[in-house]
């Protein structure tokens, strides 16, 4: 009996160390105007895991993965909680014409519940979806601000950057909390895309200003080459 007991202890054990089934928390998906307003699927899920999928008119096409911090993980459950989307209806009809439709869709189990609309939706449905994209910006993927393909990158205002090994690039650009930054992509081990507004700082202060601080390797401009005659 002893043998036996242990081990069913041992079983239950391993069975109480596997993983629980991963689970979607939200979903935010942004559709097109007539304008450059960016197309793509944020889906986040209750571990942490963030998969985003762009289409059209975003920094980064394709899909790519990140991870939040538990802390966000936590302060995200707790907006989508406070929000309830449960209680409004599946469509919120638009008063205002040509403005970008989004739905947000959030997950109970096997229950799903979807709203869409626009910029005139009810203010805690514009607060949670910016959360959203917020969380997403933070980790390096643009969603926020449209891309227009036809525009120079040197408008776009961007830089390259390459770190030290095992530099964290997210808190690298954060420590400049006084300038716009963000993580456009990764380019190779340790080189980053970095995009700021020109508007805000002259790329040669940036430059100046990235070279200075320490764990920066090599920084240069993003301009694109032109074939010589």
């Amino acid at each position: 009996m002893a043998i036996f007991g242990n081990c069913k202890s041992q079983k239950e054990t391993a069975m109480a160390a596997l993983p629980m089934a991963d689970t979607k928390l939200i979903a935010l998906q942004s559709f097109a105007c007539r304008g450059f307003c960016p197309v793509y699927t944020l889906t986040f899920y209750n571990s942490g895991l963030l998969e985003y999928n762009g289409e059209r008119f975003v920094e980064k096409t394709g899909a790519a993965t990140v991870t939040l911090t538990p802390a966000e993980v936590a302060t995200l459950r707790s907006e989508v909680n406070r929000t309830n989307l449960w209680q409004y209806p599946d469509e919120i009809k638009a008063q205002v014409m040509d403005a970008p439709y989004a739905t947000l869709t959030v997950w109970n189990g096997d229950k799903t519940k979807s709203v869409r609309g626009t910029i005139d939706r009810p203010k805690p449905l514009m607060e949670l979806e910016k959360t959203l994209k917020n969380l997403a910006e933070a980790h390096g993927l643009q969603v926020i601000k449209g891309v227009n393909p036809n525009q120079p990158a040197e408008q776009k205002g961007e830089v390259i950057l390459k770190l030290r090994p095992k530099e964290d690039a997210a808190k690298w650009i954060n420590q400049f909390s006084e300038i716009k930054l963000r993580l456009v992509r990764h380019i190779q081990e340790d080189t980053w895309l970095v995009g700021y507004d020109p508007g805000q700082i002259e790329e040669k202060q940036l430059l100046e200003l990235f070279k200075g601080t320490e764990g920066a390797l090599e920084v240069q401009a993003n301009h694109p080459v032109k074939d010589r005659n």
